[in-house]
């Protein structure tokens, strides 16, 4: 009877051992790193020219800076946050601030970047990583009616999203 019970026993822990086994040879085979592609070759024999084409064509991206605002893109409703744009309404040293007021979304944002774009043809920028609630972002005004102001925010997974773009006077107080 004994014997019985032990044999019963080992086959149960073989049984467990190639059953664990199994599992881990499956699992081994989803994590595999996926084959590349084979790279082809083409020998030439000395003597027979070979044609090479680069290509010359160089594009170059300029960004010309422009007081109309642009289209507001719309944040998913999970990134949702809210910032307050205003000027501080003094001629002797006028500002325009920026003041993160948080949201639903607050979690997800890495970065907020304001960029002043000035009616005196000056940009300005900054950038305020992790925002916190009540975070502000101070920028020299212009002084006039005509300082845009874009807000650009970058949530967790990389998408950066323009969540404000609009002209800010210096008469307008938050």
């Amino acid at each position: 009877m004994i014997q019985n019970r032990q044999n019963s026993m080992k086959i149960k822990a073989i049984t467990g051992i190639l059953f664990i086994l199994a599992i881990l040879v499956m699992v081994a085979g989803c994590t595999q790193a996926p084959s590349q592609a084979p790279v082809s070759t083409t020998a030439t024999t000395p003597g027979t020219p070979v044609r090479t084409v680069m290509p010359t064509n160089v594009s170059t991206l300029v960004i010309v800076p422009t007081i109309t605002p642009g289209v507001v893109q719309t944040l998913p409703e999970a990134y949702a946050v809210e910032v307050q744009v205003a000027s501080n309404g003094i001629s002797v040293d006028p500002k325009i601030i920026t003041t993160f007021r948080g949201g639903r979304g607050i979690n997800f944002v890495t970065q907020v970047e304001v960029i002043n774009t000035r009616g005196d043809g000056k940009t300005e920028s900054a950038i305020k990583n992790h925002p916190n609630i009540g975070d502000t972002i101070e920028l020299s005004s212009s002084g006039g009616d005509n300082d845009r102001i874009s807000v650009y925010l970058t949530i967790s997974n990389g998408q950066r999203y323009l969540i404000f773009d609009q002209v800010v006077s210096l008469k307008q107080r938050g």
